[in-house]
């Protein structure tokens, strides 16, 4: 294995132990609230035996995933979050709903304001789980001209890099099928000059920027399908709204029916 190979295995090690302590986090905090509002009297001890029933019961199920190897824990979650599958051009890629701070790839993509501000969105999410570092490194390059794709580290979170691609020309500003198309162009091959394997992409230019989810699929797919992969094996189509996903599963769907 080599040196490159070792590294990948290092950053997945680390993340697979992150994302249990994310997991353990998110069970055990309600338990804690039942707890508190009991010792003040604000809840019958019934109600804390259920919790308590319940997070001995699911702490179980999470000690028995994360006892997997790494690829195994990985595998198991994209069964559970992907909705749809499929290879373009050697690139896998699939439709997956869930949160992209918590997605083992090379590179993670904020659809970036053009100032390089991480204040709203999904970009403020990325800066909450990654550092304000992300924001810092963003800002010195901006301004980032719609259509561009401009590389930072990724802070804490366990990803190389995150890409901030502008949809728009301005903070807020509407964006286009056709920006979005540009930008998902410059996003991959931005992946190709860093020589990484894995990029994740949500829906771009669907907030403020007013383009449809079925548009904003389109679009990425179209640039997808334009792209010939060098370094690139495996992108991601993640998002946590469900008609973004939707929208994701369906152009791919039909990208297979189209082709077979």
């Amino acid at each position: 294995m080599g040196k490159k190979e070792e590294a990948r295995e290092e950053r997945k090690l680390k993340f697979v132990e992150s994302l249990k302590r994310r997991q353990t986090r998110d069970l055990i905090e309600p338990l804690s609230r039942k707890i508190e509002a009991f010792m003040d009297a604000r809840i019958a001890p019934d109600d804390v035996f259920k919790a308590v029933h319940y997070v001995a019961t699911q702490s179980e199920k999470l000690s028995k995933r994360f006892r997997n190897r790494p690829d195994v824990v990985l595998a198991e979650i994209a069964m559970d979050e992907n909705k749809f599958t499929t290879e373009i051009h050697d690139i896998g890629i699939k439709a997956r709903l869930g949160d992209i701070t918590a997605l083992f790839a090379d590179a993670i993509v904020n659809p970036a304001d053009p100032s390089g501000a991480m204040t709203e969105g999904l970009a403020a999410a990325i800066k909450a789980a990654g550092g304000d570092t992300i924001e810092k490194e963003a800002v010195a390059k901006a301004p980032i001209a719609a259509g561009a794709a401009v590389p930072t580290t990724a802070g804490s979170l366990s990803n190389l890099y995150v890409i901030h691609a502008a949809v728009a020309g301005e903070p807020g500003g509407p964006s286009t099928p056709d920006t979005v198309r540009l930008v998902a162009a410059a996003v991959l091959a931005l992946a190709e000059r860093l020589k990484i394997e894995s990029v994740a992409i949500p829906g771009l230019g669907t907030g403020a920027g007013g383009v449809s989810p079925e548009d904003s699929a389109a679009a990425i797919l179209e640039a997808i399908k334009a792209h010939r992969a060098k370094s690139l094996t495996d992108v991601t189509l993640i998002d946590r709204d469900e008609t973004m996903v939707a929208a994701f599963a369906s152009v791919l769907e039909k990208f297979d029916e189209d082709s077979s």
